[in-house]
């Protein structure tokens, strides 16, 4: 990052952030790709690219998209339908079935489907590409555009086996993430054909997301894509291990056994602390849990975080929940 060229990034000379767009384009077998400052601005970007003011979009109804993105969504005047899928997966069926539900005069008006992979709200569960690949061939019989919110699409395809242009087949267009378990510093990239790009590319712009030097944090970006992918395993037998040291713990319920990539959602059966001391005492020893939904919890496994951490945590856990 020290030694990145950069230039004017917002007129397409910097040259970091043109190789950082060219080896993610690659990466998922499609022509074009944006370097954008956040995953949601890129989900945002893509949804403005594909749709206009009215328009109808598809997602499951726990997706990051419908329940923390839609007051940025609802801003280009676009409504979304939710769909109920346990575990954050749907079916060609479930789409088909939300679209026939609408007014006939409504349904034209649908214009994008939006799938999570990996899902968030389930734990970092993966989306079988098989209904990826039927999601698609629906979408394209109706004329409808198919995204992917890939945060963790790389924690996919490593949990898979499939490779990221498999995944890339699967879709009209792709966000993912350079930071979370990759360990880039900021950034996200989106992926699809050259009109599509254009289009986000100037919503982009629209939005404030306009970069100069960003050269600087695209090679970080870039770092992580050529070196940081593989290890990614790690993290998933990390969260593994602590999993099964959760559920050692007696009043411990491990959610989303068995763990499929790194993340561990568990709930404490029987609270004996509240909320804000809890959080003070695992914070004293140095761990940081995901409180939103107290309590049941959120643990994350990302770089930074090995054997050595994990052990630490679980002597933490046991600690404060074993009591």
């Amino acid at each position: 990052m020290a030694n990145a060229r950069v230039g004017d990034a917002r007129r397409g000379e910097d040259p970091s952030v043109r190789k950082l767009e060219e080896v993610s384009a690659s990466l998922f077998t499609k022509e074009a790709s944006l370097f954008v400052p956040s995953g949601t601005m890129g989900n945002l970007v893509s949804v403005a690219a594909w749709t206009r003011p009215r328009d109808l979009v598809v997602a499951s109804c726990s997706s990051h998209l419908a329940r923390q993105e839609l007051p940025g969504v609802s801003l280009l005047s676009v409504s979304l339908i939710g769909i109920e899928a346990p575990g954050g997966t749907f079916s060609a069926r479930q789409v088909e079935e939300a679209i026939g539900r609408l007014p006939a005069s409504r349904r034209p008006t649908v214009r994008l489907v939006c799938a999570e992979n990996t899902h968030n709200a389930s734990g970092g569960a993966v989306f079988p590409i098989s209904s990826l690949r039927r999601i698609r061939a629906f979408c394209r019989k109706r004329s409808i555009r198919f995204h992917v919110d890939g945060s963790r699409i790389f924690n996919a395809s490593v949990a898979s086996g499939i490779g990221t242009e498999g995944y890339g087949k699967c879709c009209d267009s792709m966000m993912f993430c350079l930071s979370k378990g990759l360990g880039g510093p900021v950034g996200s990239g989106v992926v699809g054909s050259r009109e599509f790009v254009g289009e986000a590319r100037q919503a982009c712009f629209r939005l404030g997301g306009g970069m100069r030097q960003a050269g600087i944090v695209a090679a970080g970006g870039l770092y992580a894509l050529r070196h940081q992918v593989a290890r990614l395993a790690e993290d998933h037998e990390n969260a593994r291990t602590l999993a099964r040291i959760l559920g050692e713990i007696p009043g411990i319920e491990v959610i989303n056994e068995p763990v499929e990539t790194n993340i561990v959602l568990f709930r404490w059966g029987a609270p004996s602390t509240g909320q804000r001391a809890l959080r003070d005492r695992l914070g004293e020893r140095g761990v940081l849990l995901d409180d939103r939904n107290y309590p049941i919890f959120r643990a994350v496994t990302h770089l930074g975080i090995g054997k050595r951490e994990i052990a630490r945590a679980a002597r933490a856990l046991r600690e404060v929940f074993g009591r």
